[in-house]
């Protein structure tokens, strides 16, 4: 084997494990998702409507990222058409089911 075979399959090997990490990664974040899309919820800065689900990797495990338009208090969409994210479930409410 010379040392490029060597390097290339060090590479694809490498390639493959960052890869399989970070379909874990995602399903695992997903997983967690206690809220679907559709979904009014609250924490203690914002209300959003879920139009997309993510995933977010801080210090710990992955965790949901709900992202949606911010409403206001009586639940219609603020003018400014601000969007807004809340991160993991900690201090989250629903507030409306979709």
């Amino acid at each position: 084997m010379e040392v490029s075979q060597y390097n290339e399959k060090l590479k694809k090997i490498t390639n493959d494990f960052e890869e399989a990490k970070k379909a874990l990664y995602i399903e695992y974040g997903m997983s967690q998702a206690k809220f679907k899309v559709g979904d009014i919820v609250k924490d203690s800065s914002s209300i959003i409507l879920i139009n997309k689900i993510t995933v977010s990797k801080g210090f710990n495990l992955p965790e949901p990222v709900y992202r949606g338009a911010e409403l206001r208090k009586d639940l219609k969409p603020k003018v400014n058409g601000d969007r807004g994210a809340i991160f993991g479930n900690n201090n989250v409410e629903l507030v409306k089911s979709a």
